[in-house]
């Protein structure tokens, strides 16, 4: 179905229009001439609208809003923050009068701070002004805000963070990363159910859901993945295949597709692969070449909340600008493919 055309978000002052990537001629052909251009794909990227909250990460928002400047797309951008950056922002922005801090109890500030960034980038993303959002601010309340303004998804019991990470036989789905410490078996369920939908979308006919635990034996660990464990075999069918538990040190060898754990010790892991990855990369220095796209944190889309009614990109507090725009990259690319609607239809399958 071809999507309707609608107006981008109101803002306080006429909008700016993000520039479109310039077009090149490419003499790849013997003859010379240019590339045929795909314009129906470029006009279809004209009707989206993505979001950033500037507030709440550790980096300045000017320096955000210069990165996102850089970023050649013609999808609309559209930054949120408060009223002292609106006058040099070069992207559209739209005013907030607060920001919700790190250090803030994701609840109370959600409540309390209706004209937060955070929480008035949610309220665009519900009523449809804004395609998608993207936000480094407290993890904490962006879960929380999407739960209450975007609601879950049916039958979804608690949204989780997912992030993508590489191993040697191909990406690793894993999750939950950071939105929930504590969660109960049936939790768990819901998370590999989430997780190989967004296998499947990406390919993976059949994904292989493994449990992160200290051991491999389905003894191991606390009684909720002991609980879980026995959940999991008795779900596990023509959407996925359960393999049991899973040490952190076989993820990495390409175990499985899709790896679920609680958002503690999922975010341990990701810092701990990303701090790990950090390090190789300053050995290796000036010959790290193409390892970068490989290993480092700043050149993936950072993480996704699934099992909420939207598209929400989460990215980590200390987040460069540049990892901030690969954030949007990603964002702007599930928009184009209509994750979203796929990712409901994966789940109801």
């Amino acid at each position: 179905m071809r999507r309707k055309t609608r107006a981008g978000p109101t803002t306080r002052k006429s909008r700016k229009t993000t520039p479109a990537a310039p077009i090149a001629a490419k003499s790849g052909s013997l003859t010379g001439s240019a590339l045929p251009v795909d314009t129906t794909a470029i006009e279809r990227l004209r009707q989206f609208n993505v979001g950033i909250d500037l507030m709440g990460g550790d980096a300045p928002p000017p320096v955000i809003l210069q990165a996102l400047a850089s970023l050649h797309t013609p999808a609309r951008l559209l930054g949120i923050g408060t009223a002292e950056y609106e006058k040099d922002s070069p992207i559209s922005f739209h005013g907030a009068s607060d920001f919700i801090t790190m250090d803030e109890a994701p609840l109370t500030a959600v409540r309390k701070k209706k004209g937060a960034s955070l929480t008035v980038g949610l309220r665009l993303l519900k009523e449809g002004k804004i395609d998608a959002l993207v936000s480094a601010g407290n993890t904490g309340a962006l879960v929380t805000g999407a739960k209450l303004i975007l609601s879950t998804l049916p039958h979804i019991l608690r949204p989780a963070l997912l992030a993508v990470l590489p191993t040697k036989k191909g990406p690793v789905v894993v999750l939950d990363v950071g939105a929930n410490p504590q969660i109960k078996p049936a939790h768990f369920v819901q998370f590999a159910q989430m997780g190989a939908a967004y296998a499947r979308i990406h390919g993976v006919a059949h994904p292989k859901v493994g449990l992160l635990n200290i051991g491999s034996e389905k003894i191991k660990g606390t009684s909720e993945r002991r609980e879980a464990y026995t959940a999991l075999q008795t779900e596990a069918g023509e959407n996925f295949s359960f393999v049991g538990n899973v040490e952190s040190t076989s993820v990495f060898e390409g175990a499985v597709d899709v790896l679920i754990t609680d958002g503690f010790t999922g975010n341990i892991f990701l810092k701990t692969a990303e701090g790990l990855a950090s390090l190789f990369l300053d050995w290796l220095g000036a010959n790290e070449g193409h390892l970068r796209k490989k290993l480092h944190y700043a050149e993936y889309p950072a993480a996704l909340l699934v099992g909420v009614q939207g598209l929400v990109i989460k990215c980590h507090g200390y987040s460069t600008p540049d990892a901030l725009v690969n954030g949007v990259r990603g964002a702007i690319q599930l928009v184009e493919t209509e994750f979203v609607q796929k990712f409901r239809q994966q789940l109801n399958n």
